[in-house]
């Protein structure tokens, strides 16, 4: 399930049947003899297709925003394993623009190996439908209302893991008696989760969060603390530049030289059956569209602490839509179930 964006190619209008640009690449006197010009039959990324592959797994490792609304106080520290499961829309497909559709989660991740050659092959045919996400956190409370929280993990069935951090502040927690004693705690925060582990692209999600909750005391010191959220999701993705052609190297069926100094262009000794430079393969790189994705997400929880014990479990949905603010997310929405157990102390 390692993303390969490399993968997520569209094809030049016009080719002959049966051809594809890597078919082109790997054979550039084919081209030739088919009358195609050196680098026209150049391959182009399907924007689409990523920016709906990084949406949603920017969905998948947004900060979770687990925790009810009061902080742990200056004193306290929980640390807890977490545990994210995300739904993705494995089948869903981009429509590209010749008529053609491409399943992102499909085309855009790896799969079994070619148990012939050991190799990765072509197209995942069994994506996950769910991504779990598995992070140690902390979290530690500061002085006014402040809380402090940390998240390392990494993402099941894949190389990539994910870190980073929360500030919240809690501007109105702890009445418990009286007739302030019916108001809930309420509070506010952000945090900030990227993603590491891969060469080919980059992924930011930001996160704006408020959050209500109540603590229930019930006997033996236990509590029940049901909570409810809001959360405003900023999702950042960018691409590295992608080989279109992985398998066919460039410099070397260009017999790279050099560049011309005059225009830049690379000098290639190795030349085409018709003279011309067998330079076609260097059209062949590209970067994605860089993408940015906003989301609105609900959120509810419910923690119960029996002295150290500290449990939980949240289950955060799409509010709204993704395309109805995003232009080109064709996926409908989503949805995440969180665990987490540890202690509190």
């Amino acid at each position: 399930m390692d993303p390969s964006p490399e993968r997520l190619v569209l094809q030049p209008p016009g080719l002959p049947a049966g051809q594809t640009c890597q078919s082109l690449a790997a054979n550039p006197n084919g081209a030739v003899q088919l009358g195609i010009q050196p680098g026209a039959a150049g391959c182009r990324p399907n924007n689409a297709a990523f920016q709906n592959m990084v949406s949603e797994l920017g969905m998948a490792i947004a900060p979770s925003a687990f925790y009810p609304a009061r902080t742990t106080g200056l004193s306290g520290i929980v640390l807890t394993l977490e545990a994210n499961w995300t739904r993705l829309n494995s089948d869903t497909s981009v429509q590209n623009a010749d008529g053609s559709t491409t399943k992102y989660w499909h085309h855009g991740t790896r799969g079994a190996r070619d148990k012939s050659t050991n190799d990765f092959r072509s197209v995942n045919d069994g994506p996950d439908s769910v991504l779990q996400v598995y992070s140690l956190k902390a979290r530690k409370g500061l002085p006014f209302g402040l809380e402090l929280v940390g998240s390392l993990g990494y993402i099941a069935n894949t190389t990539l893991i994910v870190g980073g951090g929360d500030l919240r502040w809690a501007f109105l927690e702890g009445f418990r008696t009286g007739p302030m004693g019916i108001i809930p705690d309420v509070s506010v925060g952000g945090g900030v989760r990227s993603l590491a582990g891969s060469t080919k692209f980059y992924l930011t999600v930001a996160s704006f969060d408020i959050k209500v909750s109540k603590p229930v005391p019930l006997a033996d010191s236990a509590t029940l603390t049901p909570t409810l959220g809001y959360q405003r999701l900023f999702i950042y993705g960018d691409s590295a530049i992608m080989d279109l052609t992985p398998n066919v190297d460039a410099l070397q069926q260009c017999g790279y030289t050099g560049n011309d100094p005059q225009t830049g262009a690379p000098v290639c000794k190795n030349k085409l059956s018709n003279g011309a430079d067998n330079n076609g393969d260097f059209n062949n790189n590209a970067t994605f569209d860089r993408v940015r994705v906003h989301r609105h997400r609900a959120l509810a929880s419910l923690h119960y602490r029996y002295q150290m014990v500290f449990l939980g479990a949240q289950f955060g949905w799409d509010l709204t839509d993704p395309k109805d603010e995003n232009p080109g997310i064709v996926g409908p929405r989503q949805w995440t179930l969180s665990l987490e157990g540890g202690t509190h102390f």
